[in-house]
């Protein structure tokens, strides 16, 4: 005798099967998004240097510079690092970014600069002559959010003596790994339509009639 699918377990299970599958759709979207924007940041070292109009647009968040190339004055005379960032040499080697401000003050500066690479722990305390032209990669936002922070990046091409040159930032080191979560989550999906089918069908098989 078959016995009446169970409303309330059927519900279930069927809002579960479509939750996952919606979320594996989710990372699709997102992976067409992200080959989009890895599309426009592998494209945009090819357009001109931005000019100081194109930095105040980006200040007002009116444009986008990720990743756009520029030069800027870095002229501020024997300075302490800014900071000290956790960053690759031009050769892959891991290391510290010695990020220096080209302000001649001590005002917060809107950008930084990566004066080059180092291996060295204490290079937070090294000082170095800044008057150098440099010339690089912009990345936007290198401390997030925060308003006291610089709202952008420069990684020159090359280091100030006697630091080593930086790792440029590169479009396809952007990871995109939505493919796979999305595959995990339409797996997890056929996974719990295919445990939900054998506990019906395990279910629905009627016990052997006792013996008299």
């Amino acid at each position: 005798m078959t016995r009446r699918i169970p409303i309330i377990p059927t519900v279930i299970a069927a809002v579960g099967i479509l939750i996952l599958c919606g979320l594996g759709k989710w990372q699709l979207d997102r992976r067409a998004w992200k080959q989009d924007l890895i599309a426009r940041l592998a494209a945009a070292p090819e357009l001109p240097t931005v000019t100081p109009e194109e930095f105040r647009a980006a200040m007002m968040g009116d444009v986008s510079l990720q990743y756009r190339r520029a030069s800027i004055d870095c002229r501020a005379g024997p300075k302490k690092p800014y900071d000290l960032r956790p960053g690759s040499s031009a050769g892959g080697t891991s290391g510290f970014f010695v990020v220096v401000s080209c302000r001649p003050n001590d005002l917060p500066p809107d950008i930084v600069a990566v004066a080059g690479w180092t291996r060295r722990v204490d290079a937070r305390d090294m000082i170095l002559t800044l008057d150098h032209q440099l010339s690089g990669t912009v990345i936007e936002n290198p401390y997030g959010a925060k308003p006291d922070r610089p709202r952008f990046m420069l990684i020159p091409d090359q280091a100030i003596p006697p630091l080593g040159r930086p790792r440029q930032p590169r479009a396809e080191d952007l990871p995109d790994n939505h493919l796979a979560y999305a595959g995990q989550w339409f797996g997890l999906a056929i996974a719990l339509a295919a445990i939900y089918g054998l506990w019906l069908r395990r279910r629905n098989v009627a016990p052997p009639a006792a013996p008299e």
